[in-house]
């Protein structure tokens, strides 16, 4: 049974520490407390169940939970009124689905004021005109409605709005469009200084105008960015044409972002990858839209983003650069880097070492082995490390493109719990590698192994490993570092490889050859030159079986070209990214980012 009482039995002690759980119920929204409620005590029972039962339709019909209140100054004092409506929304387990999208109206009937405060995925759907518009107008309704009439309004005005805003998502009868014919795109608006910025939910989020993607392509990019946009209610947009309308790359881009209901919150933040498939001059711009977004996308960041993405464009492998681009920015917008692995601590935050016996010890996220091989190879180090009394662990993962190999290998080996005793004694060989270059391996050593890897020694290991891997031989590479780790815990040093053995043999006979030569070309010196003479087939005894004399091609040599994959750079041979920090669209509105040609 819905509780009559408890929503305003809950403002009239706010300012005590909440404490009450919340009592869902089945389905999109729970209807445990009533969405009406008055701390002054002037609503009756039947306005007060009047207004729930509107709240209700309401939500039904627009897919957003609404809430009313009405409350003093004394019910939150100890706070701000957003703090304290935040806390009522939750703990009333207001809001609509798994996103718990939802309004909430509020009047301060001490301050004789209204705010609108917005939940989820309504966050960014009324505009701040329409806002600021809306709770003035509820107050010149006091008088003759009283409280009532306040609290009412909010379910009038928003209806009203968002009734609008579908028809202008719909069909554009709110926002005429130039359409089809138009030297503009058909979504271009026809008048740009009265455009009202509205926020579309439904709307696609790929729109693929250069037909670059196929249709499952699309789909699979379009499920995706919807499951970000859920977690974290900023939008991505991927669009693509063969023309940028005489805009430029970079208007182009924050215009269909604009023009076309993105964006969340009062900023509309998020991001819109414009790729421009004009075969006279090809690229891409992304386009960033909010404080947030604009502060995460430095121009390091920006250039770095690209490098990567540049990669991908250049040799035609579209959806599958976008699919990474994609998620590139969700890492930038949840740990502040694009490149870190979803393991990474956020920006400020530190890993607490902690022991996990039961963790692998070779953790293969390349997939360069095969199962086999990693039960071999696991098996090898759990020896190695039972035999020692320190933990032995390998790791490959995708390069983590302009960070510090040590510390990632650091918070890896912290973060997977390894390392023996109170020092978490241990050593660990990681593999970094990226599409199209060579991987690069790093070792970290941790407590008492840091003295016995030195310098030299972590040389060692690396130029062996590195020459093995670079002709694809990851798992010899890798049983190759398992026995040096256990030679070098046994001896304190590092074999030298069977490399420098043959070097040093060559170096002996290059050496012999030269004192050879030396003492070759001295003897000859003191040789007298034998005159030349013509026709000297008449020295050739006519007894003799030669019988015939000329010159022969013996051999024939064919070189072939090698193109290897390329070693690491911080740098994409592309020649870098064109940034901006701040520039407006058509609309004004300001944007920020980056693009490149291919």
């Amino acid at each position: 049974m819905k509780n009559r009482f408890a929503a305003m039995i809950l403002f009239f002690t706010l300012c005590i520490p909440l404490c009450c759980v919340p009592a869902h119920g089945e389905g999109l929204w729970s209807e445990d407390y009533y969405r009406a409620s008055d701390t002054t005590g002037e609503l009756s029972e039947a306005q007060r169940d009047s207004l729930d039962e509107d709240c209700i339709e309401f939500m039904k019909q627009y897919h957003y939970d609404l809430a009313l209140l009405c409350l003093t100054a004394k019910n939150y004092e100890d706070s701000t009124l957003g703090e304290k409506a935040e806390a009522y929304y939750e703990s009333c387990g207001f809001g609509y689905g798994e996103g718990r999208d939802g309004f909430l109206w509020v009047y301060d009937a001490d301050a004789d004021q209204v705010t609108l405060f917005s939940f989820g995925a309504a966050e960014g759907i009324v505009t701040q005109d329409y806002e600021a518009f809306i709770t003035d107008a509820a107050l010149s309704l006091k008088e003759e409605h009283g409280i009532f009439g306040i609290l009412y309004s909010g379910i009038r005005y928003l209806s009203y709005y968002l009734d609008n805003s579908a028809k202008t998502v719909e069909d554009g009868t709110s926002v005429e469009r130039v359409g089809e014919g138009s030297a503009l795109p058909a979504w271009y608006p026809a008048d740009t200084e009265n455009f009202p910025f509205y926020h579309d939910e439904d709307a696609p989020r790929v729109i693929d105008d250069a037909d670059i993607f196929s249709d499952v392509e699309e789909q699979v990019l379009e499920a995706r960015i919807t499951e970000i946009r859920t977690e974290l209610r900023r939008d991505v947009v991927i669009y693509t044409d063969v023309t940028d309308y005489g805009f430029g790359k970079d208007i182009c881009a924050a215009d269909f972002y604009d023009f076309n209901g993105y964006g969340y919150g009062s900023e509309r933040e998020g991001v819109c990858l414009y790729i421009d498939m004009d075969p006279n001059d090809r690229g891409w711009w992304c386009c960033c839209t909010g404080s947030e977004t604009m502060g995460l996308y430095s121009a390091d960041i920006a250039n770095s983003v690209d490098d990567v993405l540049y990669e991908y464009m250049s040799s035609g492998r579209y959806s599958a650069g976008v699919a990474n681009w994609i998620e590139n920015i969700r890492m930038l917008y949840i740990k502040g880097n694009p490149f870190v692995p979803e393991w990474y601590p956020a920006a400020g935050e530190t890993l607490t070492p902690r022991h996990d016996p039961d963790a692998p010890r070779v953790v293969d996220e390349l997939g360069l082995l095969t199962e086999a091989e990693i039960a071999e190879l696991t098996a090898r180090a759990t020896e190695i490390a039972q035999r020692h009394g320190v933990d032995v662990a390998i790791h490959t993962m995708i390069d983590p493109v302009g960070m510090s190999y040590n510390e990632v290998c650091g918070n890896y080996y912290t973060y997977m719990g390894y390392g023996f005793g109170e020092n978490y004694d241990g050593i660990i060989l990681n593999v970094f590698k990226r599409e199209g270059y060579y991987a690069t391996t790093r070792i970290a050593a941790f407590g008492s192994v840091t003295d016995k890897l030195s310098e030299l020694n972590e040389e060692r290991m690396r130029d062996a490993c590195s020459d093995r891997m670079e002709k694809y031989e990851y798992h010899r590479a890798m049983s190759y570092w398992l026995d040096q780790t256990d030679h070098m815990l046994r001896t304190g040093r590092v074999q030298r490889s069977t490399l420098y053995w043959v070097l040093i043999g060559l170096a002996g006979l290059l050496a012999g050859s030269v004192f050879g030569g030396i003492s070759l070309g001295m003897a000859r010196a003191k040789m007298n030159k034998p005159a030349e003479q013509r026709d000297a087939d008449a020295y050739i005894d006519p007894g003799s079986r030669i019988t015939d004399a000329g010159s022969y091609y013996l051999y024939t040599t064919t070189s072939r070209r090698y193109d290897p994959p390329r070693e690491r750079s911080s740098h994409s041979s592309s020649g870098g990214s064109s940034y901006s920090g701040s520039y407006s669209g058509s609309s004004g509105s300001s944007h920020s980012g980056s693009g490149r040609s291919f």
